[in-house]
This record gives structure tokens, C-alpha cells and sequence, in this order.
């Protein structure tokens, strides 16, 4: 299903509490040093900014075989690890470069694209990017006992078929411009939630949008930062412009 270019929508500054679960900021680059040399290099730089590296443990799993055999299969990871700093995770894949806000630590696209910028701008200056190709931002907001599809514009009616719209997913797509969008919509999954009074098993749905631009490669750090700021306002567009006004109002928008 292709998104609509009539939807009206108000932006909101911010709603109350944000429900991000996800804040993913992925760049994509070309790189000025070795890859075998990329993790250790940029480790170098950001420590002195105060980032820890942890690196991803490998894992094994464990497949069973008849007559009570398993066969142990290790799992060496490529991720290279993360670099995280309080609220901050980054990770190193190939030849790009994901930020992320741990889950309930937001800290606004202000606050967040400043840390982006300072840290690109510090990997630029040390030779260690020549210059940048892609930009994506992916954001995952939950919200629980909710049917999201009567949060949005529009219905969907599916009961003459004898169907039921618990635990479905809806994907919606744009991909008329520059900017290529992607939104899924999870409704009412079940899942199990942690409390320190134990697991329990909650609904929760999910609003998954993620926008991006694949672009000719740009070495000025201002046209990065430009389109940066133009993906991200997309994708706030894309979610006002979603959701009606019965469901924002009870998020506690402010404008």
C-alpha cells in the first residue's frame, strides 16, 4: 500500500512520553583508512569523547539431531562491537556507520544530530571517512493496549471476510521522490515484558517508520548535516501525518 500525498496533518514539537523504542540514524560511507584498521582507528578517536567499546561476544547454537545428538555451531559476530557513551550506542558495520538511543533515553533530534554531527566531523577531519553516499532514519515507537489502526487516518474493514486484525501487520511505502519511505504498522503483537515483580505477557503495537536517501558521494560536512535534518523532518511528517487527532491528542503533544 503507497502512502497518500493528501494526508493534512499539524507537527507536533514533541509528544509525552516519546514511545521510541528505537532512534536508528544509519550514514553511509566511503572509507579512508583499511577496513581491517576502521574499528581500532575509530575506537581511538572517541575514547578521549568519552566512549566505551564493548565488543559483541560470539555465540553458539545448538541444534538437535536424533538419538539425543545436538551439533554446536559458533557464531562469530562481524558487527565489531559498540561504542557507547550514557544514552549513546554506535556501531561499525562495513562501511557504515548506526547511531542509536538506548530505549526510553531519547534526547531529542537537537540534542541527538549534535552528537551525529560531532561525531562524524571528527571521523572526517581524521581521514578516516572520505565522504558519505546514504542516509537512513529509522524510528520505532511502541505503544501498548493499543489498536493502532484506530489511531490512524482512515479504516481498514476487513470483517466481511471473517478476519481479524490482532497481531497483523500493515506495510505502507513511498517511494515517489528522493526520499524513499517505508512504514510498518505492527497492531496488538504479544509479547513478554519484564517487571521486577516478574514476566508478563503484554499487547503492544508498533509504528515503524524508516526514510532514506541514497545520494551522489558528498565530502561537504553541511550538505550532510542539511540532509540529515530534511530526512528527520520527513519522518516526523510522515507520523503526524498518520496518526488523526483523537489519537494524538492522547499523546500529549507539544507545539
Amino acid at each position: 500500500m503507497y502512502l497518500s500525498k493528501s494526508i493534512q496533518y499539524v507537527i507536533a514539537k514533541k509528544i509525552n512520553p516519546d514511545n521510541l523504542k528505537d532512534a536508528l540514524v544509519e550514514v553511509r560511507y566511503t572509507q579512508g583508512i583499511s577496513p581491517e584498521l576502521m574499528l581500532g582507528f575509530v575506537s581511538s578517536i572517541l575514547a578521549p569523547l568519552g566512549y566505551q567499546y564493548l565488543p559483541v561476544p560470539n555465540q553458539n547454537i545448538n541444534i538437535a539431531l536424533n538419538n539425543n545428538q545436538q551439533i554446536a555451531f559458533g557464531l562469530g559476530s562481524n558487527s565489531g562491537g559498540f561504542l557507547l557513551k550514557t544514552i549513546i550506542r554506535i556501531q561499525f558495520i562495513a562501511n557504515q556507520i548506526i547511531f542509536n538511543c538506548l530505549a526510553d533515553k531519547y534526547a531529542g533530534w537537537e540534542k541527538y544530530s549534535q552528537i551525529i554531527s560531532t561525531i562524524i566531523s571528527s571521523l572526517f577531519d581524521k581521514k578516516a571517512i572520505k565522504d558519505f553516499n546514504r542516509i537512513s532514519i529509522r524510528y520505532i515507537s511502541e505503544f501498548k493496549n493499543i489498536d493502532i489502526y484506530q489511531g490512524i487516518k482512515g479504516t481498514i474493514d476487513i470483517s466481511n471476510a471473517g478476519l481479524k486484525l490482532d497481531n497483523s501487520i500493515l506495510r505502507l511505502v513511498d517511494e515517489s521522490d528522493n526520499l524513499k519511505t517505508y512504514v510498518i504498522l505492527t497492531n496488538k503483537a504479544k509479547r513478554i515484558s519484564q517487571s521486577p515483580q516478574g514476566q508478563k505477557i503484554i499487547e503492544a503495537s508498533l509504528v515503524d517508520i524508516n526514510v532514506y536517501e541514497n545520494f551522489n558521494p558528498v565530502s561537504d560536512l553541511n550538505i550532510l548535516r542539511n540532509k540529515l535534518n530534511q530526512i528527520h523532518t520527513k519522518q516526523k511528517e510522515v507520523f503526524f501525518g498518520l496518526i488523526n487527532n483523537d489519537f494524538l491528542d492522547k499523546l500529549n503533544p507539544e507545539y
